[in-house]
C-alpha cells in the first residue's frame, strides 16, 4: 500500500473512531436522563378514602343542620344560636331558621373533580341530607376557594365545585329540587392571615325551611 493510501486509511479510521465516540456519548446521556427521571417518582395522588373516624359522621352532620325543638340552631358542641323571642313569634311558624356546616372536600388541582379521599365524607353527607330528620329542609351548596389566583377564576372554580357536590348528592338519593348551588370564590376566607391555607378551600351546606 502506498504512503498516500496509508494516510487516507488512517484518516478514515480516526473519523470512524470519533463517530463511534459521539454515539457512545449520546447513548450514555440518554440512559442517564432516563435513570434520573425514574429516580424521582412523581407524588402519587391519594385515592383511598379518608378513614371513617376522620370524616364527619352522618349524625354530626344532621345535628348541625337540624333545628332543635326549642327553636335553637345546633352549631356544634360548644354553642348554639337561639332565635330571639320576638323573632320566634313572627317567623318560627313560617319556616325553620337556617343552619350550616362547613365541609372540607378535596378536589383535584384546578378541577371540580371530587377526589377519592373525600368518598366517606360525601357518602355521609348524602345520607344525612336524605335522613328523616332533615326531610323538610332544603339546602344551598356554597363553594369557596383559597385566595390564590384571580378573583374571576376563583369564582368560576367555586361555582363548578358547588355544582359537582350538588350533582353527587342528587346521584346518591337527594332530590334535586331540594338543592341549589352557588360559588363565592375567595370572598370569605376562613384564614385571612394565610390566603393559601387549605381550610379556605371548602364547601358549605346551608339548610333552610322546606
Amino acid at each position: 500500500m502506498s504512503r498516500g493510501a496509508q494516510e487516507d486509511f488512517m484518516k478514515a479510521i480516526r473519523a470512524l473512531s470519533r463517530f463511534a465516540a459521539v454515539l457512545v456519548l449520546a447513548f450514555a446521556t440518554a440512559a442517564a436522563a432516563q435513570d434520573a427521571g425514574q429516580a424521582i417518582p412523581s407524588s402519587p395522588v391519594p385515592s383511598s378514602p379518608v378513614p371513617s373516624s376522620l370524616a364527619p359522621s352522618v349524625k354530626s352532620i344532621v345535628d348541625q343542620l337540624k333545628v332543635n325543638k326549642d327553636d335553637s340552631i345546633n352549631t356544634g358542641a360548644t354553642r348554639s344560636l337561639r332565635l330571639g323571642s320576638a323573632a320566634a313569634a313572627t317567623t318560627a311558624a313560617e319556616q325553620p331558621p337556617s343552619a350550616s356546616i362547613s365541609m372540607q372536600i378535596q378536589f383535584a388541582f384546578n378541577s371540580d373533580r371530587i377526589e377519592g379521599v373525600s368518598a366517606t365524607t360525601m357518602s355521609n353527607l348524602a345520607a344525612a341530607l336524605s335522613s328523616d330528620e332533615l326531610k323538610g329542609r332544603r339546602f344551598q351548596v356554597v363553594g369557596y376557594t383559597d385566595g390564590v389566583g384571580s378573583a374571576l377564576y376563583n369564582l368560576r372554580l367555586s361555582q363548578m365545585r358547588a355544582v359537582a357536590v350538588k350533582n353527587y348528592l342528587v346521584g346518591h338519593g337527594v332530590a334535586a329540587d331540594r338543592l341549589k348551588s352557588e360559588g363565592k370564590g375567595a370572598g370569605e376566607l376562613l384564614n385571612k392571615a394565610d390566603p393559601a391555607a387549605a381550610e379556605n378551600r371548602r364547601v358549605e351546606i346551608v339548610a333552610s325551611g322546606g
